[in-house]
């Protein structure tokens, strides 16, 4: 059996079968502390609770798989438990993102009315985003964390929480942001059935984890000081602040020149919507694998 474990073929089956019975796992968890019970909704046919519960699905297989890329100490005992603290860390964490996307970001109006009564898809466009934004921020956060001691050291896990946190922080003052940059109010639109508004906030939300991923992946951050990581981080969030808004001027000025996006996302053009959803996670795309922050400080 010792052998067996020495195998690369069966350890990577061993984690694809305990990552499965984690995703399900996973469900149980979001059917207790999410807005309603996925089995429940799909037998009746709501597509809009199921796009919530998709972002998190997704955001839930990011941490799997950041947590078994941080396996890196050659102890298999040790990285298995540090998988199995870091999926535990996770489902806390994404429960908390859901009360975050519902009492944070979508906090003017009830989202389980939307969710449920309205079939609200801008709502749940927006609680997708929150949901794989965390997820990624998450997989940043613990990819390649694993210590090389026969220890599991408590400070990496702390350091993840300490990251997500504040992503979620600078998730909401992004939000806000948002909304005084658009000619409309992202929250009396969302209410108002606005689907477009929803998709495209979901979008920005999205490249914001992606961005953030860039800072916090401990693959770049291994080899730098706690000060050097800070400012590394500090300028991937002055970059969103800088870069996305840019991003948006530049959609809707050059990109499609036939149509005033910020008016045709008023007016629940879903295709507008869609356009800046695509755009905005393409850009997050280029950032995260073109651009180097950590080389300036």
């Amino acid at each position: 059996m010792q052998g067996l474990f020495a195998n690369p073929i069966f350890i990577s089956l061993f984690y694809v079968l305990i990552s499965c019975l984690i995703i399900l796992l996973s469900r149980v968890v979001f059917d207790q502390f999410a807005l309603f019970k996925v089995g429940k909704e799909i037998k009746k046919k709501a597509h809009t609770p199921v796009i919530a519960f998709g972002g998190y699905l997704f955001g839930i297989v990011c941490i799997l798989v950041g947590a078994y890329g941080g396996q890196s100490s050659n102890n298999f005992i040790l990285d298995f438990a540090y998988y199995v603290l870091y999926c535990i860390l996770g489902l806390i964490l994404m429960t908390i993102s859901g009360l975050v996307a519902q009492k944070v970001i979508l906090r003017k109006f009830d989202n389980a009315k939307e969710l449920l009564e309205d079939a609200n898809i801008g709502t749940a466009a927006v609680h997708f985003g929150v949901y794989l934004s965390s997820g990624l921020i998450i997989a940043g956060c613990i990819s390649g964390e694993t210590s090389s001691q026969v220890s599991i050291q408590w400070a990496d896990f702390l350091s993840t929480i300490v990251y997500y946190v504040l992503g979620m922080a600078f998730m909401f003052l992004f939000t806000m942001l948002y909304d005084k940059l658009t000619p409309y109010s992202i929250h009396e639109e969302i209410e108002k059935d606005n689907f477009s508004v929803g998709i495209a906030l979901s979008g920005n939300i999205i490249a914001i984890g992606i961005i953030l991923t860039k800072a916090t992946i401990g693959e770049n951050a291994a080899d730098l000081t706690i000060m050097q990581n800070a400012a590394a981080y500090a300028i991937d969030l002055t970059a969103i602040l800088l870069l996305l808004p840019v991003v948006r001027l530049i959609l809707g000025n050059f990109l499609v020149k036939t149509v005033v996006m910020n008016e045709e996302i008023k007016n629940n053009n879903v295709a507008a919507g869609l356009i800046e959803f695509i755009s905005i996670i393409s850009f997050a795309l280029l950032i995260f694998f073109m651009v180097d922050f950590t080389s300036v400080v």
